[in-house]
Formats: structure tokens, C-alpha cells, sequence
């Protein structure tokens, strides 16, 4: 009888055999592993892997299967994240003879990075019709992100939508269009550059928000010897100064590269409130002005570099001023921005609303002389 040489398997990787590459390799097919064996013998029948958890040297398995390919494949879920194992393999002959075991090859797996939304308001409470939703990313393996997608649900979980995939590594998106009273979960599902899935779960969000409209008071007063009602309205009438001519569209003035000043007709003692509503407000801009003749404040827009805009108003405060600023915003220059300006005992609050995809309904004006229709 020919007598047989036993000799031991060799396990080889994808990427390589250094400590770093088979860390890499076992990542990179992190659903489905598939070992590659070298064998310098006879012809392989069956080839079999034993993994060792590294802490407990407990078998964490242990598979045989029937191939002339000296390759093995090791099902997704076999392993944990984040943890050390050792690895084994033996080949089979057409005899069923089994070879040397391997030498101990010592390999790690990837830990699960921080994948979590980071700016949830306090109670989960939205108070705007939109949402810039941020997201946290740490990797302790230094593993990049590599695309990720954005979800909308509805109170029942049902997909409202879902964005494109992204690939920015600033991950966020902003959720518009949203309804007021109104709950709603967000979601986010990625993967790493290496294919380890990523989700944040369903998290709930309620939406919440005031809603300012244009109004005025108005006071009845009966007359009975008439027999009528006189109506009075608090709406009071006043004249623009300056040179510039202005443009009405849609019921809305065009101060584009222009400015507008009333500095007669009214005056404002105490506490008051200051609604101004526009589109096109997405700039680096003073917006508005009040002033008399020792104190003022200022209402302006700045864009960040990491594409929100905050509004900023100046107030005085005694021999100084001092400065307040609105929530993150991110918009587009076709939503109409209600900025809501309120002074109360000398205390100064600034709110901002925006309401998604504005159309004018009609034209409305008010003054002493109807604008030239052409």
C-alpha cells in the first residue's frame, strides 16, 4: 500500500494573512465569511472550521462540509461584533482521512459603531413644519461610513417617504412639509464602507407649532338711535418716507436691494409685538430695524457653514444691548417665514415659523393709494 503523506492546512485571506488584513477581510463579508484554505497534499474531499471564542476558548463552531473547493463558508450571525476568536482547519480525503489541524489563526471582528439621531428635541417635540434631523456616527474601528437613507413614518409606522441614498459624511436630513398635531417616526438605515448594517430604530416624534396669521382687533359699538353698529379696528394707516418706488406682488411688497422706512404716524410706548412674514428671507441680511432717539434694536439673518441659518436680534438693555437668537433653520426661498418679535417689561422674545411651499392666495394691500396695475 502507497503510503500517505499527512501534511497541514494552510488558511489563507482574501485580504491577506497579516493581523490588520484578516481583520479587514472578515469585515468586508460580515454576512456570509468565506475562508479561503490552502493544501499541499491529496486531493480534498471535505474540508472542516473550528472557531474558538479567544476569551473562553469555548467552540463557537465546528462544520464539515463536502467540496473539492478549499473554500468554507461560515453563515452571518455566526459571530459577534467587537469580539476575539481563533480559527482551525482540517481537510478530508476521498478516504475520509482527516489532515493535521491548522496552525491557530487569531482574527477580530469589527464593534458596532454610534448610530443614533443626536438633536431629538426635549419630550420629542417638533414646535415647526420642518426638521433637521442629525445623526451620530463613531466608529471605534475607524470604518467610514458608506451610504445611508433617511425614512418617514406615520403614527402607525406605515413609510410616508424616504430619501435618496446619501453618502455625505455630515449625515442629516431635513424633514419637511411637516403636519402640525401630528406624530410621526423618524428613522435612518446605513451601512458601513466594510457592509455592517446600521439602524437607529423608530423614533418618535410629535409636531406641534403655532400657526400666526394676520389680524387685527375689532371693536363693535352699538348705536341704538341709528340702528346700526359702529365698527373700529385697531389697524392703524401710516405713510412710508423716502424716494424709492416699491412693487406689490401677490399681496406682497418687493424690497429686494431696497429699504423702507416709517418714521411717522405712530408711536409705541410699552410692551408690543412685531410679526414680519416674507419668502426669500434664505441670506446674510439686516432685515429690520427700530430705533428713537437713544435706543434700537436690529432683526438680521446669518447662513452657517454647516448650511443653517439662524436669525439674530439685537435689543438694548440698558446702557448696552445684548443678543438672541432663533433655532437652526433650514428652509427653502419659497417658504414663507413669519418672524414673531415680542417685548414684555423690557424682556425681548424672538420666535420663527416657516411654512413649507407658500402660494399667495390673491392680492391683498392696504394704504391711501392703490398701486399702479401696470
Amino acid at each position: 500500500m502507497k503510503r500517505i503523506q499527512r501534511k497541514k492546512v494552510i488558511i489563507k485571506w482574501h485580504a491577506g494573512t497579516s493581523l490588520w488584513q484578516c481583520r479587514f477581510a472578515l469585515i468586508a463579508l460580515r454576512g456570509i465569511m468565506v475562508v479561503s484554505l490552502s493544501w499541499d497534499g491529496n486531493r480534498a474531499t471535505a474540508n472542516r472550521i473550528i472557531i474558538y471564542d479567544y476569551d473562553t476558548n469555548r467552540t463557537v463552531f465546528d462544520d464539515t462540509v463536502s467540496t473539492y473547493l478549499l473554500k468554507h463558508t461560515i453563515p452571518a450571525n455566526t459571530l459577534a461584533n467587537g469580539k476575539k476568536y481563533i480559527m482551525q482547519a482540517q481537510t478530508y480525503d476521498a478516504r475520509r482521512a482527516p489532515s493535521a489541524l491548522s496552525d491557530k489563526v487569531l482574527f477580530y471582528t469589527f464593534e458596532t459603531p454610534d448610530f443614533y439621531f443626536e438633536n431629538i428635541p426635549e419630550n420629542s417635540l417638533v414646535e415647526n413644519a420642518s426638521f433637521a434631523a442629525s445623526i451620530h456616527y463613531y466608529s471605534p474601528d475607524w470604518e467610514d461610513i458608506g451610504k445611508y437613507i433617511f425614512y418617514l413614518y406615520d403614527a402607525s409606522k406605515k413609510k410616508l417617504f424616504q430619501s435618496g441614498e446619501l453618502t455625505d459624511d455630515d449625515i442629516r436630513y431635513n424633514y419637511k412639509g411637516l403636519d402640525n398635531n401630528t406624530v410621526y417616526y423618524i428613522r435612518c438605515m446605513g451601512v458601513t464602507v466594510n457592509g455592517m448594517e446600521l439602524d437607529t430604530g423608530y423614533i418618535e416624534i410629535t409636531v406641534r407649532f403655532e400657526n400666526p396669521n394676520q389680524y387685527a382687533r375689532v371693536y363693535a359699538t352699538p348705536i341704538p338711535s341709528q340702528g346700526c353698529i359702529q365698527v373700529a379696528s385697531n389697524l392703524v394707516i401710516i405713510q412710508y418716507n423716502g424716494t424709492d418706488s416699491f412693487t406689490y406682488t401677490d399681496g406682497m411688497i418687493d424690497l429686494r436691494d431696497k429699504t423702507l422706512y416709517y418714521d411717522k404716524g405712530f408711536l409705541i410706548r410699552d410692551d408690543f409685538t412685531v410679526l414680519i412674514r416674507g419668502i426669500r428671507l434664505w441670506q446674510n441680511a439686516d432685515i429690520f430695524k427700530m430705533s428713537n432717539n437713544s435706543l434700537g434694536l436690529t432683526l438680521s439673518s446669518r447662513i452657517y457653514h454647516n448650511g443653517q441659518l439662524r436669525f439674530r436680534l439685537l435689543v438694548p438693555n440698558g446702557a448696552g444691548s445684548y443678543l438672541l437668537y432663533s433655532e437652526p433653520l433650514v428652509f427653502e426661498n419659497e417658504d414663507m417665514v413669519t418672524i414673531c418679535v415680542r417685548r414684555k417689561q423690557n424682556v425681548y422674545q424672538l420666535k420663527v415659523f416657516i411654512e413649507p411651499g407658500f402660494s399667495a392666495e390673491g392680492d391683498m394691500w392696504y394704504g391711501i393709494e392703490r398701486p399702479d396695475k401696470t
